[in-house]
């Protein structure tokens, strides 16, 4: 099996040749999907907006999403860390009983 693949994307009204690991295929396809849609339906809301202006709002709706999603990710770590901590306090006090 090859370790590159060679896939196109098309992104808007852009194609992209791009050369991946096979196992990036259908995470990058599922995004350039998403991407689209997301352009599709700003180039209704904005029709008086210029491609360049509709992908920048697109780009701002996903990094949003991101650093959402990365923000979350830190507090649940914050919490799973405490919650480890709580608990190996209790599991060292049982212990300590017997």
């Amino acid at each position: 099996m090859k370790d590159k693949l060679d896939i196109t994307l098309r992104i808007a009204n852009t194609k992209l040749a791009l050369t991946i690991v096979p196992d990036e295929e259908p995470l990058l396809r599922a995004v350039a999907k998403e991407v689209n849609h997301a352009y599709e339906a700003y180039s209704h809301r904005f029709a008086d907006n210029t491609p360049q202006e509709i992908l920048a709002k697109v780009t701002l709706l996903f990094a949003k999403g991101y650093l959402n999603l990365a923000a979350q990710a830190r507090q649940t770590d914050e919490l799973l860390g405490r919650f480890e901590a709580d608990l190996d306090k209790i599991l060292i006090g049982e212990s300590a009983l017997s």
